[in-house]
């Protein structure tokens, strides 16, 4: 793991405090139908999110689409530790974990969504989560491998970086 990486998982270790996870209303508001709910539960509550194994986050990249914006923004950065580590267990987690953190500025509810889920961080955490996707970004030699993550930063995390 090269040194802007660690830095970028530190960053969001300072910008999301790892406090013991409180996960009962993960999928009150958005993901009754999330067919894993009571397994992500029962799982992560009452660990942190440097606690939560890649093996748990994989099995539950799907999630992402359902977590509550307050459960979201508390387990996001153990999403984005794990692709920047790039876990040998990884599969779907990084397809979907940049789904998410890409704004859609053609459809009106996704943006809602977007905005409901990270429009309310903290600019501290807000720069973290940017610095990360730039550091990920920056690992992967290939065009091809960028571009989804470009594509994430130039929509919404590097405009809201500066803040």
């Amino acid at each position: 793991m090269n040194d802007e990486i660690q830095t970028a998982i530190g960053e969001l270790r300072t910008a999301f405090p790892p406090h013991p996870l409180d996960v009962q209303s993960a999928f009150e508001e958005w993901g009754r139908t999330y067919n894993d709910g009571a397994r992500f539960k029962s799982e992560a509550h009452g660990k942190r999110w440097d606690e939560l194994p890649s093996r748990f986050l994989e099995f539950h990249h799907d999630a992402l689409l359902f977590l509550e914006p307050a459960i979201l923004a508390e387990v996001v950065p153990a999403y984005l530790a794990t692709a920047l580590r790039r876990d040998p267990e990884l599969d779907m987690l990084p397809r979907f974990l940049i789904g998410v953190l890409t704004r859609n500025q053609d459809d009106d509810n996704d943006r809602d969504r977007f905005d409901a889920r990270f429009g309310g961080l903290p600019a501290a955490q807000q720069q973290a989560v940017a610095h990360a996707l730039e550091a990920w970004e920056r690992s992967f030699e290939s065009p091809e491998r960028r571009r989804p993550i470009t594509e994430a930063l130039a929509r919404y995390w590097r405009i809201t970086k500066g803040k």
